[in-house]
């Protein structure tokens, strides 16, 4: 009971920031366009803030400006968002609503690109290129996304072609020598029946971090992105939407540094390590979207495919001396298949039916590396003697079927309910115990009830629960950790508000949420052996405030604000780690960024933009002894748009700030120190675009 009288209370406080908001924002400008953002986060194309859920959103000028080329770059930009990367080019540990992910385990959040899911962790590091917008879901979304959206749901929608040939050319330079070159092609092959686009990316790094021992820089990368796709349009009811991308990336990995017992956040010591880390990827995936209208309704058939293959190679004590190496071999391959009918969208019942059908092998094999000399140093990976510590297939076997009911009782009362049925069944080979087997399955009902109330045209308050679900699965088979850890379960309240004001000048959405978290997956490196465990119960209470003002017509700001709570209530049964926070996970996060377009005569016009982003709070481990001190950067960008063609000059981490970016105490890895994962430092550079 206690909670949810902070919930009401919360509530409370965020309706009344809103308004707050609103009488500072009585003069604002003229213009409203950051009300008109149409999203399909329901799988249906809806204004943003019509939608009750807890949404953000970036359209393609947004992206541009805002200088948006990943993932990382939109977490910056959310309150309740965060993400650390860490390891090698596939490896990222994103926490969004105190729901963290875990390596080796499934995602939090649902990746979406043009309607498709990508269903490999892998590739959520991935460049970001040719978009047209990034929506960002916040709140259980599984009625809708399936198991791995426990936390949210992250749609990409690229460029789509038309029927004017257009293209696009891009160039970047920044510090550290990294180049890249990106290009887009599309239009009509056959007018108004196929139409063509076709983007690339390449770049090429040096590198900014420096290795004192090897005495060279340990972040390089090249990569090459290609992507192309094919919309068949034969009659006005029936689409063929082809989409094909692939991915081929070498770089740095692994600049782990050693520390002192209890210094998080001590950046004074140099990488140093004598192995120089490598992490190749490959990616590959395929999809055919096809809609087939039949008065009233529209069919939906979703195929996909997706292929993914890391290998890690990296020193495991990351001193100057050859001691330990470690190789890490992750394959990914999966075919997908979702069946989808849907209503149409202006009656006052909506709703949406469908399965889904999910059949992806993952393979994990680890090897540690055994130097023949101790005492000696900078000893090639050759040269090591290699020790197979884990090889294991899982074969993973995902059906669902699910259905969503939105009614508008009223033009101002709508109901949502939706509901899906997760069954995930695993089977894991043992290929170091002579192909040893083991077998378990996890299903979960995922139900979601919501009730919206528009006060006016321009301001609503919504009312949503709903249940999470995030699979369990396999450990390696080395017995270190427990053979099998469970799967997730977050039942989650929210009440919120969306709000237009001052003639849609300004919009202010606010949210409280508290969640229910049931055997919450924590991950654990122990040497070589990485591993999952479960925290039994655990509660969270949210707040979070987003604001956008035009208070001219040529100006722009913005702010959000983001609060977590958390406390481990069971971890084991024993009161172990009992009122603990979840590691991982930011109690404040903000945001402030503010943009000025100065015009310059006829279609030109310079464009000053800053970003400040602030959290503080997160403890690293469980036992919550090693804290993280809070994280301050500001990006700067300025810009010379003649619309045909952009330039801009542009600063990320403008002072230069330094932080750890990840970071493992000796008791959780079972190695010799602690170790820390800088934070990116100061990059700086030029940005020409040409469009035509």
């Amino acid at each position: 009971m206690k909670h949810r009288g902070i919930l009401l209370c919360g509530g409370a406080i965020a309706c009344s920031l809103s308004a707050s908001v609103a009488l500072a924002q009585d003069d604002a400008g003229s213009e409203n366009e950051g009300n008109e953002i149409v999203i399909t986060a329901r799988q249906r194309s809806e204004n943003l803030q019509d939608v009750p859920d807890s949404v953000t959103a970036f359209s393609a000028q947004a992206i541009e400006e805002a200088g948006i080329r990943s993932i990382d770059d939109v977490t910056a930009l959310i309150p309740n968002l965060s993400l650390v990367d860490a390891q090698d080019a596939g490896t990222v540990a994103i926490s969004i609503r105190g729901i963290g992910q875990v390596r080796n385990g499934e995602a939090p959040v649902a990746l979406v690109i043009d309607g498709v899911q990508m269903t490999s962790t892998d590739m959520l590091k991935q460049a970001l290129f040719d978009l047209e917008q990034i929506e960002v879901l916040k709140g259980p979304q599984g009625a809708l996304y399936g198991r791995n959206a426990i936390g949210g749901a992250i749609n990409i929608t690229t460029r789509r072609p038309t029927n004017d040939l257009e293209g696009r050319l891009g160039f970047d330079y920044a510090n550290g020598n990294d180049r890249q070159l990106s290009g887009a092609l599309g239009g009509a092959l056959v007018p108004d029946l196929l139409l063509f686009r076709i983007a690339a990316d390449y770049r090429k790094f040096d590198g900014v971090l420096h290795n004192v021992t090897l005495d060279r820089k340990v972040d390089f990368v090249e990569d090459l992105n290609l992507q192309g796709r094919l919309i068949l349009t034969p009659t006005d009811r029936l689409s063929f939407d082809l989409r094909g991308a692939y991915g081929d990336l070498d770089g740095g990995a692994s600049w782990y540094i050693p520390l002192p017992d209890g210094q998080p956040n001590n950046t004074s010591i140099r990488i140093q390590n004598d192995f120089l880390g490598r992490s190749p990827r490959k990616t590959k995936d395929a999809s055919l979207k096809i809609d087939y209208k039949f008065d009233p309704f529209t069919l939906t058939s979703v195929t996909a495919y997706n292929d993914t293959d890391i290998d890690l190679i990296e020193d495991l004590e990351w001193t100057p001396a050859s001691i330990l190496g470690a190789r890490q071999q992750r394959g990914y391959e999966s075919f997908s298949q979702e069946f989808r009918l849907a209503s149409p969208s202006t009656q006052r019942l909506r709703w949406t039916a469908g399965v889904y059908l999910l059949d992806a092998t993952k393979s994990v094999d680890t090897t540690i590396l055994i130097s023949p000399d101790p005492t000696d140093s900078g000893l090639p990976p050759s040269a090591y003697i290699p020790l197979p510590a884990a090889a294991a297939d899982e074969e993973i076997l995902t059906r669902a079927a699910y259905a969503q009911l939105n009614y508008s009782l009223t033009d101002a009362l709508e109901l949502t309910a939706a509901l899906r049925y997760d069954n995930d069944k695993r089977e894991q080979i043992d290929r170091l115990a002579g192909a040893a087997r083991r077998t378990t399955s996890f299903d979960q009902w995922q139900p979601k009830l919501s009730v919206k109330y528009e006060i006016s045209p321009d301001s609503m308050v919504y009312a949503t629960a709903a249940r999470g679900f995030r699979s369990g699965g396999f450990n390696p088979p080395t017995g270190v950790f427990p053979a099998i850890y469970r799967p997730e379960v977050a039942d989650t309240l929210e009440i919120g508000t969306k709000k237009s004001l001052a003639d849609r000048r300004v919009t202010v959405n606010a949210a409280a949420f508290y969640m229910r978290y049931k055997d919450q997956q924590v991950f654990v490196l122990n040497v070589a052996d990485q591993g999952i465990v479960n925290v039994a119960k655990t509660d969270i209470f949210g707040l979070e405030l987003e604001a956008q003002a035009r208070p001219a017509r040529n100006v722009q700001l913005g702010a959000s604000l983001g609060f977590i709570d958390t406390s481990i209530k069971d971890f084991d049964g024993t009161t172990q780690y009992r009122g603990n926070k979840v590691p991982l996970t930011y109690r404040w996060s903000y945001t402030l960024f503010g943009q000025y377009r100065a015009p310059l005569g006829t279609d030109k016009s310079l464009i000053g933009r800053v970003d400040y982003s602030g959290k503080s709070g997160n403890y690293w481990h469980i036992d919550n002894e090693d804290r993280q001190d809070a994280v301050h950067l500001v990006n700067a960008r300025v810009t010379f748009d003649a619309r045909k063609y952009s330039i801009a000059l542009y600063a990320d981490n403008l002072f230069d700030t330094r932080y750890t970016e990840e970071f493992f105490a000796k008791q959780f890895s079972a190695g010799a120190s602690d170790i820390r994962y800088p934070g990116q430092p100061r990059r700086y550079g030029v940005a020409a675009s040409f469009n035509f």
